[in-house]
């Protein structure tokens, strides 16, 4: 059992990805260190070790306290507990360095940084519960408010309008998906299973229009579509929705409109033509992955009019720089990784057997066909807990209360 008292911090990681993410990335531009502020960003791990540490002595003095209330002695859970500060403090000290010497380990370690994320998100749905879908709202509001105002301050510092803003943290190729990712899991959890009456949360219209400012089309696609088919409601309100957001991503494509985020320069078609050549030179890839130490294909893009010449052997492609989470999953595990994800994320679907998990699997077919989402630290963890509470059987009654209060 989970003791009430901890209750209270389950929507912790939910804060750390949606709010202190994003403001780690605006805190690196203003101190000009944006190297330093990088491991608390959407990409970086330090949050989630943190957190991660915090979940685990959270259930050894939960133990701790349990043996003490059945009269046995607290020492083997202490002991339990120095044991593994002392072997972190060792892996920081000793081993982190020699990894960073082994650079043919670097694509390994990469790669299983989502197995890692989903040992988290286990973690620390086992020490404080899943947290409700409530929680994931409000984060997305916040979070759909700061993609509004990063629009906002973008067209005014660059006197015109700038496709998915990027003036205080955009400017990173793929924040705009990333943070349409995000809005997109918190927009699942604004989805009623039943129809009510009244006036619309105002926490789904600020992560709409956060939605809409980023201008990111897989995120666009996915909401839409939400909104289209899962949400509650007159029909001809849903289609504005699906609409509006139909329209950003046709204006992202059809005006000559800047965009400060850069995109991969060989393209998603191209990447899936390697993979799939890859592959078929080495049928064993489909059951075990591709070598993750060897690239799988060489590139010769045209950077700033650069001209290759017929001895160079381009520029090597390797399983993580896809630009694709389903694709990568593909390559670095084969037909059973993307499979492993889709299955977990139906499964929980289908537990719930709610318009929130059913939102969720939109947003993870569309995005993470499309986009890296799943290997960025803030979009897997954000995504394994929601889909945790989405697994839950029915909605009670406080929490449908708590979700028409917001």
């Amino acid at each position: 059992m989970i003791p009430r008292r901890i209750g209270f911090l389950s929507p912790l990681p939910y804060f750390a990805a949606f709010v202190a993410a994003p403001f780690a990335v605006l805190a690196g531009k203003l101190t000009g260190q944006a190297e330093l502020f990088h491991r608390f960003g959407p990409h970086g791990l330090t949050p989630w070790l943190m957190l991660s540490a915090f979940a685990l002595a959270a259930c050894l003095l939960h133990a701790a306290h349990e043996r003490s209330h059945r009269g046995l002695p607290r020492w083997p859970v202490l002991a339990i507990g120095l044991g593994l500060g002392a072997s972190a403090w060792l892996l920081t000290r000793l081993i982190v360095p020699l990894l960073g010497d082994a650079q043919n380990l670097a694509p390994l370690l990469d790669e299983l940084r989502l197995p890692a994320l989903l040992s988290f998100s286990a973690l620390w749905a086992w020490s404080f519960g899943a947290p409700e879908r409530c929680s994931l709202s409000r984060a997305g509001a916040a979070l759909g408010a700061l993609v509004v105002l990063d629009f906002l301050l973008t067209a005014i510092m660059a006197h015109s309008l700038v496709l998915g803003g990027g003036y205080l943290f955009g400017e990173t190729a793929g924040t705009s998906d990333i943070l349409a990712f995000l809005l997109c899991l918190a927009l699942a959890a604004t989805l009623d299973d039943t129809r009510e009456p009244g006036a619309p949360r105002l926490a789904r219209w600020l992560i709409l229009a956060g939605l809409l400012a980023t201008f990111s089309r897989p995120g666009l696609a996915a909401g839409g579509l939400m909104c289209l088919v899962l949400e509650q409601g007159p029909f001809r309100h849903r289609l504005a929705m699906a609409l509006s957001c139909a329209m950003a991503a046709w204006l992202s494509l059809a005006l000559p409109l800047p965009r400060l985020t850069g995109g991969d320069d060989l393209g998603l078609g191209w990447h899936l033509a390697a993979t799939l050549e890859a592959l078929a030179q080495d049928p064993r890839g489909y059951l075990m992955g591709l070598p993750l130490d060897t690239p799988l294909a060489l590139a010769m893009p045209d950077f700033q009019g650069l001209i290759w010449d017929d001895e160079s052997q381009g520029l090597p492609v390797s399983a993580f720089n896809i630009p694709s989470s389903g694709l990568r999953l593909l390559a670095a595990w084969g037909i059973g990784g993307p499979l492993a994800v889709l299955g977990a994320a139906g499964f929980c679907a289908a537990r719930g057997r709610s318009r929130f998990g059913l939102g969720l699997l939109t947003a993870l077919i569309l995005c993470a066909a499309l986009t890296p989402v799943l290997h960025v630290p803030a979009c897997a963890a954000a995504l394994a807990l929601a889909l945790a509470s989405a697994a839950r059987k029915g909605t009670t009654a406080t929490e449908r209360s708590e979700q028409s209060a917001t």
